[in-house]
């Protein structure tokens, strides 16, 4: 059964459960690095190679990818659960267009509710809706990686660069800072 709810413009919708940060750790040397990929034309290429710019940076071992049934889905509650319960760092995406870039976001909240620190993947001409959905998810504010749009054209040389461009920001929104090397 579908549950439809309606949003009248003349009442106030119910207070929203504030969004916490998952704890970013320090991560351990196995960390495992998880990939939500949406079904977008170029979204698993663009998110691979940022796992790729992730991997020189980071102590990822290992890389999984999720592939959503479409762009237009969130993932279920169990599923994530069951996700989480491996993952150390979340990568959802590529949000470029209004529903598949609010999924995606929802997508990774819901991974922060989870434990598991997250980012989303989005290009940008969707900054400014993607900050009015986290504000009304409960994460105002909330961070993202983006790329110019749209990816779905590129070539995988310029995904690449897409990648390293935003690799730094990748790092600074999921993991703790490493304390520097003593010498």
């Amino acid at each position: 059964m579908t549950t439809i709810t309606v949003h009248r413009p003349d009442v106030e919708d119910p207070p929203v459960e504030p969004v916490q940060l998952a704890p970013r750790d320090r991560l351990p040397q196995d960390a495992h690095l998880l990939l939500v990929d949406n079904g977008k034309a170029k979204a698993k290429d663009l998110l691979r190679y940022i796992a790729d710019e992730l991997q020189e940076r980071l102590p990822i071992a290992t890389v999984q990818v999720v592939s959503k049934p479409g762009a237009g889905y969130v993932l279920a509650d169990d599923q994530v659960t069951e996700l989480a319960g491996s993952a150390d760092l979340v990568i959802a995406g590529l949000g470029d267009c209004g529903a598949c870039s609010a999924c995606s976001l929802q997508d990774a909240l819901l991974f922060e509710r989870a434990g598991v620190p997250a980012t989303v993947l989005i290009t940008e001409v969707f900054i400014a809706n993607v900050a009015r959905f986290a504000d009304s998810l409960g994460r105002p504010g909330y961070h993202s990686l983006v790329v110019p749009h749209p990816a779905a054209t590129k070539t995988d040389e310029q995904l690449r660069g897409f990648a390293a461009a935003v690799a730094d920001a990748a790092v600074e929104q999921l993991a703790a800072r490493q304390p520097a090397a003593v010498a």
